[in-house]
């Protein structure tokens, strides 16, 4: 019996949605609305969470937790997420702060 509240996950389903949000930043459609529980952001700053930081960056989530990890890229590591509720996030100004500053690959 299906519980109507909970609906089953679909394992699949991640990376469609880490495709969907990286053509919708891409094409600059991204949605940013405010997270509930996350401190203000200056300006019109928003917050990302591992599956947005993977789709700005181009990288499977795995590889952000696997830097996290092991504190990586050694040459510029990846910022440090505020943690809340076991669930990691980046200001998105972050992020492309640290995409504009790493070395060419």
């Amino acid at each position: 019996m299906t519980d109507p509240a909970n609906p089953a996950v679909d394992p699949g389903s991640l990376g469609t949605r880490i495709e969907d949000l990286t053509a919708a930043l891409e094409a600059g459609t991204a949605p940013a609305g405010r997270l509930l529980g996350l401190p203000e952001l200056p300006g019109d700053g928003v917050w990302v969470d591992t599956a947005g930081a993977a789709a700005v960056v181009g990288v499977p989530s795995q590889t952000i937790t696997g830097w996290l990890n092991r504190d990586a890229p050694k040459a510029l590591p990846f910022p440090t997420p505020l943690r809340i509720l076991y669930r990691l996030y980046w200001p998105l100004a972050d992020i492309e702060a640290w995409m504009a500053a790493r070395p060419p690959r």
